[in-house]
């Protein structure tokens, strides 16, 4: 299952490889560009995603969450990626981010989220991350329905993602639980 490029997809398919110790390197290095670019107004910049997971296979796409202060951050950053080479989507109206891709259509690389800290979509991109890496056991059966997922929807990735919902949104709850506790 491992592939032999560390990163790269096309933006419609689904393929996963197998788990990549050098997607944590990949991850440092946009970091740091991204720390360049976006300065101090990148709160904090997290790997999250599968590829942010030890032992999980994963699409070979970064996604990186980066922090910013509030929603009029978002709409003032996107000429500065654009002109950064990024291709941005504003989702500001209807999701309160901004999504930076890395990568043609044929190639994508890397998802860069830049949110709002604190929002609902911060707090599940940190949660679900963080509760996956303390309960292992979760792991192997997120990667099975990935798994069964992939094969179903090669050439959706919307409705791959779609199916997924269910596992995450019970993941968050679990992990919100544990919060409260």
């Amino acid at each position: 299952m491992q592939d032999k490029k560390i990163l790269g997809l096309h933006k419609d398919k689904v393929h996963l490889v197998s788990y990549c110790p050098d997607w944590v390197k990949e991850f440092k290095k946009e970091k740091e560009i991204l720390q360049k670019i976006l300065g101090a107004i990148a709160l904090q910049i997290e790997h999250v995603g599968s590829t942010s997971i030890p032992g999980l296979s994963a699409k070979p796409i970064l996604d990186i969450a980066v922090a910013v202060e509030n929603i009029e951050t978002l709409a003032k950053l996107i000429p500065v990626l654009t002109k950064a080479g990024y291709d941005v989507l504003n989702s500001i109206e209807n999701k309160g981010e901004i999504l930076a891709r890395k990568g043609n259509t044929e190639n994508r690389t890397h998802y860069i989220h830049i949110e709002v800290i604190g929002s609902t979509y911060w707090n599940d991109h940190i949660l679900f991350r963080d509760y996956l890496l303390k309960h292992p056991e979760y792991i192997k059966q997120y990667e099975n329905l990935k798994e069964s997922l992939a094969v179903q929807f090669q050439v959706d990735r919307k409705q791959y993602t779609s199916a997924k919902n269910e596992f995450i949104q019970s993941i968050l709850k679990l992990a919100t639980d544990e919060i409260v506790k």
